[in-house]
């Protein structure tokens, strides 16, 4: 089941102090929020956590960019089952529905596996921008095409 991060009660991340109000209000105002996020759980165990932020849009390659996706984590004993990737597109579809034009994020080098995360965001449809890679970090984007109200 997908559901907003701030319906979660037994989400134990370090900053829950932090995301709490911020979701709150997510949950409530939607895009005029900072911050927002879905999970996955499975017996009421969280077991994929996806985050994003509207704090500050960035202009890459001549447009801008409204969402950063802050981070996409999921439980170490559920990883390869395919969570992550159902997460993705999910709140894709769901920042389409609500008129979002766009998204970026950073992969840092130096995490532990960033190969593999470059190349999960490759295989979703995200682009590099190789004018904004540096030693520490490779900028990506992508397009969100909005869909239709029902």
């Amino acid at each position: 089941m997908v559901r907003l991060l701030a319906q979660v009660p037994t989400w134990q991340e370090s900053n829950v102090v932090r995301w709490s109000e911020d979701l709150q209000q997510y949950e409530e105002y939607g895009l005029r929020a900072r911050r927002g996020g879905w999970v996955i759980e499975s017996g009421g165990v969280v077991i994929a956590v996806l985050a994003v932020g509207w704090k500050s849009p960035r202009t890459i390659a001549g447009r801008t960019w409204p969402v950063y996706l802050e981070y996409l984590v999921t439980d170490v004993n559920h990883r390869s089952g395919g969570h992550g990737s159902r997460l993705v597109r999910y709140a894709v579809q769901e920042l389409a529905r609500q008129g979002c034009p766009g998204v970026h994020l950073k992969v840092f080098k130096g995490d532990d596996g960033w190969e593999s995360a470059l190349r999960f965001w490759e295989r979703h449809g995200w682009t590099e921008h190789s004018d904004l890679i540096t030693d520490r970090r490779i900028v990506m984007t992508k397009e969100i095409a909005s869909v239709p109200s029902a």
